[in-house]
């Protein structure tokens, strides 16, 4: 097969992450970009040579027939221009989150299989080698049955300064969905993607109460409408929790993010990897040994090769839905006040 033909959708902050991905694969052939801002597509083309552009992605689309469409957009917009881009016979590669909510994505996985192609996501922390060696001593049976496992993730006094972050009509929610995704994907992955059950949550906005507010856009604090901080417990069918807690507002001295999973015998944690399992009054380091090297971009180089290979992507279909029932109920959990059900 020639070069993949590919088309980029967004050309800010993350989709210029995008292109320098898909630049870096031999694979791969960046023909067009689009983007609602014309300066914003037109110095994107330019800066990395990509011959067309436009501010109307359903134009490129006619233009030009591409084998993948990368999205790099506001949650808002990702099924409209996902369905655009399957039915013009594209695969799909999209940002996370994958979209607003449960409902949407069933219709975007429906219309991919639907048109008979792929769609996966830029969650790369599946390409990291300490996720990978995690997960294999886990499906190895190593540590024991998994009962439990502690994830937190944020930031240190930062909320992102895009609309697209911090504006709930656009971004869908805001540090468990832009920030916390990464790392609960990881670990669910590693974990095996057992299948979630039901969850409670509580949400909170620091920002606005803050003495000083850490604002880092033009206008309001007010402006601001989604959560900077989230706390949760999710219930797994195999008997196991998860406990959850995403922070944009983190102290500089407090723990930094990080995920521990606790066997019956022994544990493990993610950043950095650190396997500990007991003998008897004794606890022995397990921790494999890695491959150091960094291959954050792989998770485009998988996709390429899927569609080459016609073969599933690293992320699933069924693991993108869970990921997105998770946060949808920690938000909806958060929201009502107590727990709630995650159907499938």
């Amino acid at each position: 097969m020639n070069q993949l033909k590919v088309g980029i959708i967004g050309c800010g902050a993350h989709g210029r992450g995008h292109i320098r991905s898909y630049a870096e694969i031999p694979e791969a052939e960046i023909i067009a970009l689009a983007d609602v801002n014309s300066d914003r597509v037109r110095e994107a083309a330019i800066e990395f040579g990509v011959p067309y552009h436009y501010t109307d992605h359903r134009e490129m689309l006619k233009r030009h027939p591409l084998d993948i469409v990368s999205l790099a957009l506001p949650p808002a917009a990702n099924r409209d221009a996902a369905v655009d881009a399957f039915e013009a016979g594209a695969n799909v590669l999209v940002s996370k989150p994958l979209t607003m909510n449960v409902a949407k994505a069933k219709e975007m996985i429906a219309t991919a299989k639907c048109c008979g192609k792929l769609m996966s996501m830029s969650l790369q922390n599946r390409s990291n080698p300490e996720v990978q060696a995690l997960r294999q001593f886990l499906a190895d049976g190593k540590l024991g049955n998994v009962y439990h496992t502690r994830l937190w993730h944020g930031h240190v006094m930062h909320i992102p300064g895009t609309p697209t972050m911090y504006k709930r009509h656009l971004a869908g929610g805001g540090v468990l969905f832009h920030t916390t995704v990464h790392l609960l994907d990881a670990t669910l992955w590693a974990l095996g993607n057992p299948k979630p059950v039901r969850a409670s949550a509580a949400s909170y906005q620091k920002v606005r109460r803050m003495k000083t507010p850490l604002i880092t856009w033009d206008g309001s604090v007010t402006d601001c409408d989604i959560e900077d901080f989230n706390v949760g417990l999710v219930h797994f069918a195999d008997g196991s929790t998860m406990a959850v807690e995403s922070n944009w507002m983190m102290h500089p001295r407090s723990r930094p993010s990080g995920a521990e999973i606790l066997g019956d015998w022994g544990t493990a944690s993610l950043r950095p990897l650190r396997i500990a399992l007991e003998e008897g009054d004794s606890i022995v380091d397990a921790t494999p040994r890695t491959d150091e090297t960094s291959q954050f971009g792989s998770v485009y180089q998988d996709f390429c090769q899927s569609v080459i290979e016609n073969r599933p992507p690293i992320v699933r279909f069924s693991e993108m839905l869970d990921v997105q029932r998770v946060m949808d109920a920690l938000y909806e959990a958060a929201e009502k006040g107590r727990e709630v059900t995650i159907a499938d």
